[in-house]
């Protein structure tokens, strides 16, 4: 027996022989999935379907949403829930519709809720009846977020807080998106002057974190009526306004031929 014969002897005796082919197991070999990297999937964006965003003219749609209510018992039945269409909610003459996308996130937080919260007054001496906010959080959400700044702020809030769970509303407004990083269907920021029904003015921000014209501040501006100097001239004497406008062509003559050094 050759050398080689007697090395592969105690190898074949060592590894296993080969199954029957009657217990043969059929292995199925699988693609793996594809690498996203560290929360890689959390980052990825979905496209939404939803309608054109809402445009000035046009009427609010007929969209139920949730009231929070201001005080809520944790064994309050379901039946119990008020839903009501958001033109309803918000009720006649001038209302505001702010959108957040998400209780207890820190721009909602930090800024934009509590904004609204402490110029509520100020809103109402301007004639804005009512001021509303959605987000598609559910009730007990909302209803915690609520308590949560009134404990901060020492006041109670004066605002109506809709949810939106499902996010039909926002979608029939156009106002709507996936944020990603696992944040999922979210309401943009937004801020819609409602005049009986009808949009009178559009207001978004992009993203979680941006603020600029959906702010208390630039929205109060938006409905504060601009000052009425139309009877000013009337209750001036014509006779004074003829002696001024002499006395400015005076002062101009004299100008011109005597230039300042």
């Amino acid at each position: 027996m050759s050398a080689a014969a007697l090395i592969a002897l105690p190898l074949a005796l060592l590894l296993p022989s080969p199954a029957p082919a009657q217990f043969a197991v059929a292995r199925t070999v699988r693609a793996a999935p594809p690498r996203l990297g560290l929360f890689g999937r959390f980052r990825q964006k979905r496209a939404v379907e939803a309608a054109p965003q809402i445009e000035v003219g046009a009427e609010i749609p007929n969209v139920d949403v949730e009231i929070v209510p201001r005080t809520m018992l944790d064994d309050e039945p379901e039946e119990d829930v008020e839903v009501r269409p958001i033109g309803d909610a918000l009720g006649p003459g001038k209302t505001i519709l702010v959108g957040m996308p998400g209780a207890f996130t820190p721009t909602c937080t930090d800024a934009h809720l509590p904004g609204y919260m402490n110029r509520a007054a100020q809103f109402a001496q301007v004639g804005v009846g009512n001021i509303g906010v959605v987000t598609t959080n559910d009730r007990f959400v909302n209803e915690a977020w609520t308590k949560a700044l009134e404990a901060c702020t020492g006041k109670p809030s004066t605002l109506d807080m809709y949810s939106d769970g499902d996010g039909d509303l926002v979608k029939a407004l156009g106002l709507v998106d996936d944020m990603g990083f696992g944040l999922g269907l979210r309401s943009k920021r937004f801020a819609l002057v409602v005049e009986d029904g009808v949009v009178a003015h559009v207001a978004t921000d992009p993203g979680m974190d941006e603020m600029r014209e959906t702010s208390a501040e630039k929205i109060l501006r938006v409905v504060t009526p601009a000052p009425d100097y139309s009877g000013i001239e009337s209750e001036v004497d014509p006779a004074v306004l003829a002696v001024a406008g002499a006395l400015a062509a005076a002062a101009l003559a004299y100008f011109a031929q005597n230039p300042p050094a």
